[in-house]
């Protein structure tokens, strides 16, 4: 409208000074820039600027006669027949359905709303706009020039329209039946209005097939909602604006006598005693006056045990969002604070049972300590004490059973700090084939078994050098421990891209199938009964073993056949 009235204006103003600078024969076909553009752009107001433009040239011309310009009357008169001869041919024009539609192209295209653009006389499409075109399954290019009573499922329908649009100009909501292009029928509300200046059907169309599915999906999951909300344990409720209870559903209620019929309708002193039913109605008023949720604890004795309710109240609005009442929930937290009760006297317990592992860790090892170094001493030179050679046999026998009971008393207590404490690894990158060696020349593994050492050199891994020797050395003395000649143990090594496998094999009697799950327990000793009377077996270095493995997040499995040997895998993973 901007650029018409410019051009208006450009138009009277130049016919005023046309006499002065010569431009008479220039300045009338200004005139005809606004009446196409009214005319196609705004047909509604079309004839009032070309009146007004024609009107406003005619007194021009009739102000410069009276002024003395030499002005043709003839010429006027043709100029003023040109112009409406130019709207009137520009309006014709302008009724065209297509360039009707580029006019309304853009309204269509851009609504929210399911709208579509077809021409009167064959019904064919000019304009579709996006969500009409997703209704009947389409793009909207390619809808444009197809005839809008293929949609129609109905015959009927389709005569109905025509007929009512031809006779009414207008339909309002109209039910019928539109395919879509994989051929499902979807029932949708139709209205419709002539487009007068433009020649066209303005049609829109509202999915009612869809908000079917959608109502019935929210039956469905309101369905589910209340299904569960059925079979909780949780108390759920409904209250109004008064106290009075809407809705209440418990799981357990028949299981103390409530009947949830008999409460609805009454207030909530029917289900709890004056002081608390008091206490409850305080936190009701006070979600409903400040539209805020409220939490509080609530105990009470139901069926002669005090219980725990954590209580939830929120306010509940109708769809015209005026306030309906409450709506809450209330759960029994007498388990769940047992519970903590109950963790908090086993953290206690357990700090009691570090304090005496240590306590009894110091007391064992401080008598034993002497014990082993003054029998080491006169073992070592039983003359010098005046003993006898059977004395020193003797005593020499205590300092072996000492040395065991030593061991045996610093692996429990390692044990037991596996167990309770968090230990600190310190990683650092180990050649595992180095490490081996060092754990077989160490113990004199090599001169009890023949030991095949078939790690490659080139192997490296991350972690804690001090558990992975002790973790190995445990492996590779059970193998010999356990075998029967010709001793032979083999120590392999096999990677993938997260996890380094370290096998140690043995041709050794074997596991039975029933104790495998058990060698890794503490104190687990296998064929205890036939242990010999000079012990030495706690059944604690694999228990240890493998809870160096399970620090570097790995694990410890086995596989073993009776009298063809056992195959030990550690797994540690290449990022520990």
């Amino acid at each position: 409208m901007v650029v018409v009235v410019t051009f208006s204006t450009v138009s009277l103003m130049l016919t005023a000074v046309a006499q002065d600078y010569r431009a008479y024969l220039v300045c009338p076909l200004i005139y005809c820039i606004p009446i196409l553009l009214v005319a196609f752009w705004f047909p509604r107001q079309g004839f009032r600027v070309t009146a007004f433009l024609v009107g406003g040239f005619v007194l021009i011309q009739a102000y410069l006669l009276v002024l003395g310009f030499a002005i043709d009357p003839v010429m006027t008169g043709l100029h003023t027949m040109i112009f409406l001869w130019v709207f009137g041919a520009t309006t014709l024009f302008s009724q065209n359905s297509h360039l009707a539609a580029l006019r309304c192209r853009q309204i269509a295209e851009d609504t929210r709303d399911a709208k579509f653009l077809c021409d009167p006389e064959t019904l064919r499409l000019v304009c579709v706009s996006k969500r009409c075109a997703d209704i009947l399954g389409y793009i909207p290019q390619e809808l444009i020039g197809i005839p809008a009573e293929r949609f129609w499922a109905d015959e009927a329908d389709k005569a109905w329209f025509v007929e009512e649009m031809k006779r009414e100009g207008y339909i309002g909501n109209a039910e019928t039946t539109f395919c879509t292009q994989n051929g499902d029928a979807r029932v949708v509300l139709l209205s419709c209005r002539v487009l007068f200046p433009e020649n066209l059907f303005e049609c829109t169309v509202v999915d009612t097939g869809r908000l079917r599915d959608e109502h019935e999906d929210l039956v469905q999951s309101n369905g589910r909602l209340m299904e569960l909300i059925h079979q909780s344990n949780d108390i759920f409720f409904m209250q109004d604006v008064t106290g009075r209870i809407l809705h209440f559903s418990w799981l357990r209620a028949s299981d103390y006598g409530i009947s949830p019929d008999e409460i609805v309708g009454r207030g909530v002193d029917t289900l709890l005693p004056g002081d608390l039913a008091a206490q409850h109605m305080k936190q009701v008023r006070k979600v409903i006056q400040e539209r805020k949720n409220a939490y509080y604890n609530l105990d009470m004795m139901v069926a002669g045990a005090r219980h725990t309710l954590s209580v939830t109240i929120a306010p509940y609005t109708g769809a015209d969002g005026a306030l309906i009442g409450v709506v809450g929930s209330a759960r029994d937290t007498t388990e769940m604070r047992r519970q903590r009760l109950a963790c908090r006297q086993m953290s206690w317990e357990v700090d009691q049972w570090k304090g005496l592992v240590t306590t009894l860790s110091h007391e064992l090892r401080t008598p034993l300590q002497p014990l082993v170094g003054y029998l080491r001493m006169i073992v070592e030179d039983p003359g010098h004490y005046g003993l006898t050679k059977e004395t020193g046999e003797i005593l020499k026998t205590c300092l072996e059973c000492a040395g065991q009971e030593q061991a045996v008393v610093e692996r429990v207590v390692e044990l037991s700090l596996l167990t309770m404490d968090c230990v600190d690894l310190t990683v650092q990158d180990i050649h595992l084939r180095q490490l081996v060696d060092s754990v077989v020349s160490s113990g004199g593994y090599d001169r009890k078994a023949q030991i095949y050492n078939e790690i490659p050199d080139t192997v490296c891994i991350c972690g804690d050098l001090d558990r992975l020797y002790l973790l190995m050395e445990c492996l590779v003395s059970n193998a010999i421990k356990y075998n029967e000649p010709p001793e032979k143990v083999w120590i392999r090594y096999a990677g993938s891209n997260e996890n380094h496998y370290i096998m140690v094999c043995d041709n050794g009697i074997g596991i039975p199938a029933e104790t495998i799950g058990s060698i890794f327990r503490p104190f687990y000793i296998g064929n205890a009964e036939k242990q010999n009377s000079k012990g030495g077996r706690t059944g604690l270095g694999l228990s240890i073993a493998n809870k160096y493995a399970l620090l570097h997040g790995g694990e410890i499995t086995v596989t073993s056949a009776v009298g063809e040997g056992s195959t030990f895998t550690i797994r540690i993973p290449r990022e520990v």
